[in-house]
């Protein structure tokens, strides 16, 4: 009999008639899924957090390809490249979220690999090579995952070396000229001592014509490659290290919709006129990123020193049109390094005779960013005189160096109550300082006359309660109260120095009451999550048609509502899955001072009515099902997925209103008798649907449809 893993979701709508359809047909159950979202292994139907888990199967049979796709997948979670570079996301989770990813602002919703965080926006959509498991957490997640949380985590575990020699190559091609190949290896040097060397490569000819030159436009190359060490020292210490780097080139240029046609008009590729572009046209991330993670018996529990160094340099060169008949209007020319070193000592273990469990432990962060960029507005809009070699005015040209420090120590205990009761109480204390200066037209002695302080300190105390109780070896419940913050910083995008004016911290209370069943003796599992988010001011991004960039603490935020995930197996070779999140997300105690026409705060529309929160639909729904037919020795496996995105407006103060829109994923995997060879055929958007992920002066789309054919070949054991 197959085994499957089935880590996904199926609404309760669907549930009763799955339930009548089940008794007497499967005898295939349902595997357990082991998640490490509270930093220690347990059973998904344990841990009380809302969170959603897909191990390497169903990332493969969902077509995650990248973090971006879990958009497609998850309850509540909107998103999109940001505007301009593809390399960078913006996650919506429960409404919050962030679409700026200069270094002065944090994502609400983190990005870990490995236990390390990812502290720049400009590289989190990361490409899934040689993937374990991916946890999307609920936010808050301040006791255990700490920093910035407030919005949730995405917890990517990489895979460890294997005991025996062994891997897979795989190979395809598609559309847009798209060409692909990955691999990795298993190489044991002994039995103690295991390594695995994994890599990609990806390439495209891009999906956006420029009608100006005839070329194509939003294309990508992607190349990385990663050596993973694991050493068993000895029974009771175990070294894990791993290095890894790689190189993104992949713009996200805004273009216009013509029938299905995606085009642009834009000039700015053949470069600035003045010659004075630091930068190459396009958008170039390069990475090199080590982590390390020494685990060892002590004290009669496990201790873990995890250090983590990541090293970003990010160049890019890149247009923003105001409407077609100006895209050029607004350029940013932009040269960034960022370093991050993190070090955590981490211990875990029983206590009280075995009736609790803690996890206690101090972490460091340290980061260091300089960015060098200018923007550029249209000469003419502006009505400014230019040279005739010139297109564009210079309003800006400045360097950026920041700084952060953080230090926090956290403890976090699960304390038995009962037979079928668990305690858990934690908290963690914060102490951060972050540090600004500017040197250009823009400059830090100006801010200083001005007022705005260079240095900006936080210190919170973020606490978690939440209760468990076991009813029966199927249905746990819960309810939790969470808090959360995140620091503030600066509006580094302003053009003059009184316009780099600094917003301050927001904070969260949540507040979650869950159940998680599993029903049919395995073959039918029920998540389901009510949630109240309660945030204070909400840090949150608004353009200027001038050309400003402008993030203020727009008010207060809450956030009601329920999300689903259920997963059946009607019969031993067939899966259905979906997911349904609701949410009603409004704004409160919002700042007064409204003046019509409203260009500058975020949660009123130009009326002055207060607004829509941006990325935030009502309803998101998936629905799929898979299943395996044998054929003369082969496995067939079809595939379909859908995901309905109700209405909602991707732009603040109301900005660009979105119909709701349903998209389709699909495919076929054809596996050969030996398991050895696997064909796969998929395509993504497979009706080509056109929706508004962002607006910045014009609305930026989602990707298009794409197909693609792969071929992987299995080997050793």
């Amino acid at each position: 009999m197959k085994n499957h893993r089935y880590q996904m979701s199926l609404p309760l709508l669907i549930s009763a008639a799955v339930s009548a359809a089940l008794p007497g047909i499967a005898t295939a159950q349902l595997e357990e899924v082991i998640v490490t979202s509270e930093r220690r292994e347990a059973s998904v139907q344990d841990v009380p957090i809302a969170v959603s888990a897909f191990g390497e199967e169903l990332v493969e049979q969902l077509q995650i390809d990248d973090t971006l796709d879990l958009i497609h997948v998850v309850p509540n979670l909107f998103g999109g490249n940001n505007t301009g570079l593809g390399t960078a996301n913006m996650y919506y989770l429960r409404a919050q979220g962030n679409d700026e990813s200069i270094a002065t602002f944090d994502p609400p919703v983190g990005t870990y690999v490995d236990d390390v965080y990812i502290t720049r926006q400009n590289i989190n959509n990361v490409t899934l090579f040689d993937v374990e498991r991916i946890e999307v957490l609920r936010g808050p997640q301040g006791t255990l995952y700490g920093r910035n949380t407030t919005g949730g985590a995405l917890s990517v575990i990489m895979k460890k070396p294997g005991e025996s020699f062994g891997g897979f190559i795989e190979a395809g091609a598609g559309k847009y000229g798209r060409t692909a190949v990955r691999g990795s290896v298993d190489i044991p040097v002994s039995d103690n001592f295991l390594t695995k060397i994994s890599g990609y490569w990806v390439e495209d000819d891009g999906y956006l014509e420029n009608r100006r030159d005839g070329k194509d436009y939003n294309d990508a190359e992607l190349s990385g490659v990663r050596a993973a060490m694991r050493w068993l020292i000895s029974d009771s210490m175990t070294w894990d290290l791993a290095v890894d780097g790689g190189t993104t080139e992949f713009a996200n240029i805004h273009g216009f919709v013509d029938d299905d046609d995606r085009y642009t008009t834009s000039g700015l590729p053949a470069g600035l006129p003045d010659g004075s572009n630091k930068a190459e046209y396009g958008n170039e991330v390069q990475t090199f990123n080590v982590t390390s993670n020494l685990s060892w018996d002590a004290w009669g529990g496990t201790a873990n020193f995890i250090l983590g160094n990541r090293q970003i340099d990010h160049d890019f060169l890149l247009n923003f049109p105001f409407n077609e008949a100006l895209p050029d209007f607004f350029v940013i020319d932009n040269i960034g390094e960022h370093d991050m070193f993190s070090a955590e000592l981490k211990w875990s273990g029983d206590i009280m005779d075995g009736r609790a469990f803690l996890q206690t432990g101090v972490y460091y962060m340290d980061e260091e960013n300089t960015t060098d960029f200018r923007d550029y507005l249209d000469g003419a809009f502006l009505g400014v005189p230019v040279a005739p070699s010139t297109l564009w005015f210079n309003i800006a040209d400045r360097v950026m160096e920041n700084t952060t420090e953080s230090f926090a120590v956290y403890a976090q205990a699960d304390i038995k109550v009962g037979e079928n009761g668990t305690l858990t109480l934690g908290v963690r204390y914060t102490d951060e300082e972050k540090e600004v200066g500017f040197t250009g037209t823009v400059n830090s002695a100006d801010m200083v006359a001005a007022g705005i302080p260079l240095v900006q300190t936080e210190d919170e105390f973020t606490p978690r309660i939440a209760y468990a109780h076991r009813f029966s070896d199927n249905l746990m419940m819960y309810a939790s109260a969470t808090n959360g913050f995140k620091s503030g910083g600066w509006n580094a995008r302003g053009s003059s120095s009184t316009a780099l004016q600094a917003f301050g911290p927001e904070t969260i209370w949540s507040y979650e009451l869950g159940m998680r069943g599993d029903w049919m003796d395995g073959r039918l599992r029920t998540n389901i999550t009510m949630f109240y988010s309660d945030l204070e001011d909400l840090q949150t991004t608004s353009a200027t048609p001038d050309g400003q960039f402008l993030t203020t603490n727009a008010g207060g935020l809450e956030v009601p509502g329920i999300e689903a995930e259920i997963t059946a197996l009607p019969t031993d070779n067939w899966n259905i899955f979906a997911s349904m999140g609701w949410q009603n997300a409004e704004y409160k105690d919002l700042p007064g001072g409204c003046v019509v026409p409203n260009a500058n705060l975020a949660a009123y529309d130009a009326n002055c009515n207060v607004a829509e929160p941006k990325r935030s639909p009502h309803q998101t729904y998936t629905l799929g099902t898979s299943a395996d037919f044998g054929l003369g020795g082969f496995t067939i496996t079809p595939n379909i997925m859908f995901r309905y995105i109700g209405a909602q407006y991707p732009g603040t103060r109301s900005l660009g209103y979105n119909q709701s829109v349903t998209l389709m994923n699909a495919g076929v995997k054809v596996t050969m008798p030996n398991d050895r060879w696997e064909l796969n055929v998929e395509c993504k958007n497979c009706g080509d649907k056109v929706y508004n992920q962002s607006i910045l002066f014009t609305p930026y789309f989602n990707l298009p449809q794409t197909y693609m054919a792969t071929i992987k070949y299995r080997f050793g054991g």
